[in-house]
């Protein structure tokens, strides 16, 4: 293992220089081969007139050459703001504009790079396709006007230790950016690997976005021991499915949304004997879902994490003794929990109450907004939002975040219980639940459903089915049909959307 100081790829190039680092499609690049695209990008990031501590956002669809960006810029001390693709680019805009981002990297011919270069006042950097002589050409130069507002804020970043800037996935309100340090990537890497193992003979199928922490995560655990990696563009249900079965996988990352979408591809096939482990987060997932792709046979580790910890905070390992399918998870090594109660102090064992976190994994803060990072780090603990409990060993269960707590006739009604309870059903293939105001409850819960193909499931008739798996205050006053739940881009239910319907 190296230190931050050594070099991001160091202990691969060291140890495993020949073996696959990454593949994409039919290229591929031996951990040599990365090290060396990796400082010919620095040399290219250097020549462009980037310096430590200048903010560069990114704009590009995943590639190897992006995955070469990413450990250059990490060696140099360059942070990085990757861009979700699918914001407006008003809102795209919005992110580069408040982060002071010095430069703009985008792919080959992206129509929007030169109009939010000139909109944010900054240099205009595109990526080199596949072969390419250079592995950056510079389109334009930041805005001389703007240089003391970029040397100010690239002096935070360095006084930070910044090396990522990611957006917050904005479920709760509008988006902030969280700043990680190197050693938060680094402490998240190996902790998951001390908790649930991590070996050279690893193959990642990587089919999370780049601008999201649960795929750059799997970029940093391969490179700590030398294991390889399969890119994907996207999420695609059917090619992931394919190359579960046909590249030799052993571990995946997915919310509860693609997990569903790859059952329902592979039917009642059983999980492909390569197989190791499923990290399943994004969000609390029904106990439906975990025990059905369990009993074929997929090891499946629930696991609660935020953007804000560098992704992993707490995980149950396949197999593990617990009382509930998506309960008993266990904090990383060096990572402490709690769970308060609303004047913050510690609650007992199997008390409900809001999550906390402490350890190596936890942000620097939010970037310029010391207010908000008051606000989010108390003492040194992480203040999540998220409702949980813990049990008398520790372990960690997580019920909703406070933001959707429906408060329904002075009981606590979680979302994500009465979302677990509809998938149960065999017609419902995935439910949203939030609350709607009620003059006798202060808010009743109500559910949007999507159903299987075919089904004709009556909300009566679902109702009842709820009443027998519910108390009477949890059973939704209304349940409709839809054809789709708005979700993020991270595959996140997006509940504030539902009342919108």
């Amino acid at each position: 293992m190296t230190d931050a100081g050594e070099g991001v790829l160091a202990a691969a190039l060291r140890d495993h220089g020949r073996a696959e680092a990454i593949r994409m499609g039919t290229a591929s690049l031996t951990w040599s081969a990365l090290a060396e695209a990796s400082r010919g990008m620095q040399a290219a990031l250097e020549g462009a007139g980037v310096e430590r501590g200048d903010l560069v956002a990114v704009l590009a669809p995943p590639s190897l050459e992006g995955v070469a960006l990413l450990f250059a810029a990490l060696d140099l001390g360059v942070p990085m703001l990757p861009l979700n693709a699918r914001l407006s680019e008003i809102e795209q805009a919005q992110a580069v504009v408040e982060s002071h981002a010095r430069f703009l990297v985008v792919a080959p011919g992206e129509p929007r790079g030169a109009r939010l270069a000139a909109e944010a006042g900054c240099g205009l950097l595109e990526l080199s396709a596949a072969g390419g002589a250079r592995p950056l050409a510079r389109l334009a130069s930041p805005d001389p006007r703007r240089a003391d507002a970029f040397a100010a804020a690239a002096a935070r970043r360095r006084d930070e230790g910044a090396a990522l800037v990611l957006r917050t996935s904005g479920t709760s309100g509008r988006p902030k950016g969280a700043v990680l340090g190197l050693d938060n990537l680094i402490a998240s890497a190996d902790g998951a690997a001390s908790l649930l193992g991590s070996a050279p003979s690893d193959r990642w199928l990587l089919c999370m976005p780049l601008f999201h922490i649960g795929g750059l995560a799997i970029l940093l655990r391969a490179a700590r021991v030398g294991a390889s990696v399969v890119l994907h563009a996207r999420f695609d249900e059917a090619r992931v499915a394919r190359a579960l079965e046909e590249e030799g996988i052993t571990r995946v990352s997915f919310v509860a949304t693609m997990l569903e979408r790859v059952l329902a591809v592979r039917g009642d096939r059983p999980a492909p004997a390569s197989l190791e482990l499923v990290l399943l987060g994004g969000g609390p997932a029904s106990d439906a879902l975990i025990e059905r792709a369990e009993a074929l046979g997929y090891p499946v580790a629930p696991t609660y994490g935020l953007t804000e910890a560098a992704s992993q905070v707490a995980t149950r390992p396949p197999g593990a003794d617990r009382a509930e399918a998506a309960g008993g998870l266990v904090p990383l090594g060096g990572v402490s929990l709690r769970i308060v109660d609303e004047a913050g102090t510690p609650c007992a064992p199997g008390t409900v109450g809001e999550i906390r976190v402490r350890g190596p994994i936890v942000m620097r803060g939010y970037l310029d907004d010391p207010e908000a990072t008051r606000a989010a780090l108390e003492d040194g603990w992480l203040v999540t939002g998220d409702i949980g409990r813990l049990d008398a060993e520790g372990r960690l269960r997580v019920l909703d975040r406070r933001t959707d707590l429906i408060l329904s006739g002075g009981e606590n009604v979680y979302p994500a219980q009465v979302e677990s309870a509809l998938e149960a059903h065999p017609d419902v293939v995935e439910a949203g639940v939030r609350g709607v105001a009620d003059d006798t409850y202060g808010a009743r819960p109500a559910a949007w459903v999507v159903l299987r193909d075919g089904a004709s499931l009556e909300p009566d008739a679902l109702l009842a089915f709820c009443r027998l798996r519910l108390a009477g205050y949890a059973v939704p006053v209304r349940i409709e049909r839809v054809d789709e739940l708005p979700r993020n881009a991270t595959g996140k239910l997006l509940r504030r959307h539902l009342r919108e319907r």
